[in-house]
């Protein structure tokens, strides 16, 4: 009798790691921007699977419809019953996109980045978080969130519905080998040294600028004026960039208890470290530098820490080896955290004629899923992007300015303020053509 029994639950067992199993929501009318930080929220009762969602058995994608005549003003973020967030799409589609039409979310989506691509978006993309930041252990049996919202005012929109797919094929972390924090020794150092710090190296993954950029006419509503334009951070170094924070809150030179409103009307900023790792006869090591700052910030879609003066965005021009700054951006605050990876078979990280991904030394060393004010960073092989319609992704341009070809440039820490193993490769050039009579 009892091996009977134990027979069905394996056969059981076995059944449910054989299929996928999906869990449907119907949505409603999305709600439009109110001038304040607001989400809707939509909820999905998951239950019958396995306790852990893993490598093995976990979420494999999301898939959904949202009607909307102007699809850029929307980001969807997936909440697992843990708490654990995944941005599916931020603010893409430019200006002119529509709609996600039985969109589908995925972790090698064939279609390519959802921010690379064309509204209306129908098909199986790869989105803006990394789907595999939920499959971490946790009990996936409970409620899941997709929270939606409308980030400009002027236009509302629907959400048809959001299906969740959970199957034997799910979203999980590659490693080119088990080097890990808690298994040290098998991560390498350069030149094939024993011991070594584990530097960072931050460069920009330039398909991303390329497929995102745009010039605005003068007389634009929005952006007049302005030359928009994406930026993706990769670490293709030996170690993690990690920030963490300390306790010292300041309003400009004056130490204060916490965060708050400054006497200026600015939020108060928290000084943070540099964490910086090494390897010591196969034994975990680290020391904290003195770094930046961070703040909250509070623009529509964030709500979360910012680390200052990120990047730098120049316009700049080039005759006989000679270079003539145009305009410049202000230097730009990011949250820092790995929104995807590089993986060789999707040809992404195309860097100064390299491709980089997982079979980079200590590819994935580094865990950072969301924009928490303690820690942030950016994993070895990981990138952190921004879309051409998020704040601060602009040059002002001149009125005056001719039309001709000129050189965009973008600086990661332009204050050079963190340690790198090398900050050559920390200015990204680009040649844009600049049309006059299309800002006029």
């Amino acid at each position: 009798m009892y091996k009977s029994y134990y027979k069905t639950i394996f056969f059981v067992f076995v059944s449910i790691l054989a299929k996928a199993q999906h869990f449907t929501l119907k949505g409603g009318k999305l709600n439009d921007y109110e001038g304040r930080y607001t989400k809707q929220e939509f909820r999905i009762s998951v239950n019958g699977l396995p306790n852990a969602a893993d490598s093995s058995y976990g979420l494999e994608a999301v898939v959904l419809t949202l009607h909307h005549q102007r699809i850029s003003d929307i980001k969807v973020t997936l909440e697992a019953p843990d708490g654990t967030n995944v941005w599916l799409t931020n603010r893409n589609g430019k200006e002119k996109g529509k709609h996600y039409i039985n969109t589908r979310f995925s972790q090698f989506g064939k279609n390519g980045q959802i921010s690379a691509a064309n509204a209306p978006f129908s098909g199986n993309f790869v989105p803006d978080g990394r789907l595999e930041f939920v499959n971490n252990g946790q009990n996936p049996n409970g409620i899941w969130k997709v929270t939606i919202e409308d980030l400009k005012e002027g236009i509302t929109g629907e959400l048809d519905f959001v299906e969740l797919i959970f199957s034997n094929k799910p979203a999980c972390f590659i490693k080119s080998q088990q080097c890990s924090l808690a298994n040290i020794g098998m991560c390498d150092c350069p030149n094939k040294k024993e011991d070594c710090e584990l530097l960072p190296d931050l460069t920009i993954v330039p398909i991303f600028t390329q497929n995102q950029i745009q010039e605005y006419a003068w007389n634009h509503k929005t952006y007049p004026g302005q030359l928009r334009f994406a930026a993706s951070i990769a670490n293709i170094g030996y170690g993690p960039l990690e920030i963490v924070a300390t306790q010292e809150w300041i309003c400009g030179n004056q130490k204060v208890d916490t965060c708050q409103v400054c006497p200026d009307g600015s939020m108060s900023r928290l000084k943070v470290n540099q964490k910086i790792y090494a390897k010591k006869e196969n034994q975990l090591f680290s020391r904290e530098i003195s770094a930046g700052t961070m703040y909250i910030e509070n623009a529509p879609g964030h709500n979360h820490y910012h680390v200052d003066n990120w990047v730098e965005f120049r316009l700049v021009e080039i005759e006989n080896g000679k270079k003539k700054l145009i305009a410049k951006g202000k230097k730009v605050s990011y949250c820092l955290y790995t929104t995807g990876s590089c993986y060789n078979n999707d040809g992404l990280c195309s860097i100064e004629g390299k491709m980089y991904g997982e079979t980079m030394p200590n590819f994935g060393l580094g865990h950072y899923p969301t924009c928490n004010f303690d820690k942030q960073g950016i994993s070895v092989g990981g990138f952190d992007t921004y879309g051409m319609l998020y704040e601060g992704q602009f040059i002002d341009l001149p009125k005056n300015l001719p039309s001709g070809s000129y050189w965009l440039e973008i600086e990661i820490d332009p204050n050079h303020i963190y340690t790198e193993s090398n900050r050559k490769n920390n200015t990204f050039r680009m040649k844009y053509e600049i049309t006059k009579q299309e800002r006029k």
